[in-house]
């Protein structure tokens, strides 16, 4: 359902995602209102598409699906509109001035004949300019969410969308839709490329089929993959676009040029197809594993074998053959993982080489991809486990060479 109000209040809102919870009030009513409302203040009038909820603890809100800004369609609402901070030099006093001189012409002199705003004490006719500047810059703005909406795109996104694309956002999705799908993560690129083939893009426009391209690579990391056989990548794209596999294969040649993604020729002679920043990713990886499995091990215990049948005895638990095959690999490299499914052993080995290390007083960190599995980890083993992430924050985790890690 739909209604018409003003913001006279703002409860709460995220400066990141812009949700938010205000107060609304209708000709009907005064209602909390909830949702993704970037660009809102108080004094905003506005047009909600959504539906009323009854929240737990809060009672009936209104929650909104999307909405439309308008111009404040009574004069006390627009001089509120004008106090609430959003145009440099113009306060409730000033807002109360220009609105008492100009009455129902006020939009209109902002819009079109800014210099007679230099008729009020205090404004001269260089401030008055800016003045309407910022009122017809905000009003663009206005426009965004609603333009948005027909791509697919909900007001959660159109802040980060205005954020990179400035002041003539819609100007520039128009000369080339495909922005949206570099922009915004998971996105529904069919409904994008619809839009764009009903304001003019051929079907076979490089734009279009590089943006396929790019998507299609986007859409295969949703699954864990870095990369994907070219061949396999030219059988997707052209039932996704429609289009000739030449076309894709001289738009994946000058994608490959232009440094946006990289194609690799593996020893078979196979051809992988990478997303530059995955490429890099994991290049780096490699070349860090590399360098640690060279590196001097300064972690080896000898006798590991007479060692393990003592941590046993003290620990009261006996390990499989697999389980001390397992151990004695980590020993003898700097590099290893042990996988295996529930139950198969693999926290009892972090407790064995936990006891192993520190008895020979090495210093053992903990450390997970997670904060729950490094909460599980710190559960199972009685030792504090951290993030990754949160070891580098700290500075735990050096670049000297002189400390290994072994991954489990």
């Amino acid at each position: 359902m739909q209604i018409t109000g003003e913001v006279t209040e703002i409860i709460y809102q995220n400066e990141i995602n812009s949700y938010t919870i205000a107060v609304f009030e209708t000709e009907e009513e005064e209602i909390t209102i909830v949702g993704y409302l970037p660009f809102i203040l108080v004094g905003d009038t506005l047009n909600l598409l959504g539906k009323y909820v009854t929240h737990q603890d809060y009672g009936r809100q209104f929650k909104v699906d999307t909405f439309e800004k308008v111009m404040p369609q009574t004069l006390s609402a627009l001089e509120r509109y004008l106090a609430n901070g959003t145009i440099k030099g113009i306060g409730e006093s000033t807002a109360k001035k220009i609105v008492n001189t100009f009455g129902e012409q006020t939009i209109s002199i902002f819009k079109y004949e800014p210099e007679k705003l230099a008729q009020i004490k205090g404004i001269t006719k260089q401030k008055a300019i800016e003045m309407a500047q910022t009122f017809n810059e905000n009003w663009e703005i206005w426009q965004i969410v609603g333009f948005l909406d027909k791509f697919g795109i909900g007001a959660d996104q159109a802040k980060k969308v205005y954020k990179e694309l400035g002041a003539n956002t819609i100007e520039k999705i128009e000369e080339n839709p495909y922005l949206l799908v570099d922009l915004t993560r998971g996105i529904d690129f069919k409904q994008i490329d619809k839009m764009a083939l009903e304001i003019g893009i051929l079907q076979n426009n490089e734009i279009r089929i590089k943006s396929g391209i790019k998507y299609s690579l986007l859409r295969v990391s949703y699954n864990g993959h870095t990369c994907v056989l070219k061949d396999n990548l030219i059988s997707f794209v052209r039932d996704l676009l429609n289009v000739s596999e030449e076309d894709i294969a001289n738009s994946l040649i000058n994608l490959n040029v232009a440094g946006e993604i990289v194609i690799e020729e593996r020893e078979d002679n196979s051809q992988w197809v990478y997303l530059v920043p995955f490429y890099k990713a994991e290049y780096y990886i490699s070349e860090r594993i590399i360098k640690l499995i060279q590196a001097q091990n300064t972690k080896k215990i000898r006798k590991i074998s007479s060692e393990i049948k003592k941590i046993q005895k003290e620990l009261e638990m006996e390990l499989s053959d697999k389980q001390q095959e397992a151990i004695e690999m980590i020993n003898a490299n700097n590099v290893c993982i042990i996988t295996g499914g529930p139950g198969t052993g693999k926290t009892t080995i972090i407790k064995a080489i936990i006891n192993l290390y520190e008895k020979e007083g090495k210093k053992v960190v903990l450390c997970a991809p997670t904060g729950r599995a490094a909460k599980r980890m710190s559960e199972a083993t009685d030792k504090e486990a951290k993030t990754l992430h949160r070891l580098l924050e700290i500075g735990k985790i050096q670049e000297e060479g002189n400390m290994r890690f072994s991954r489990i």
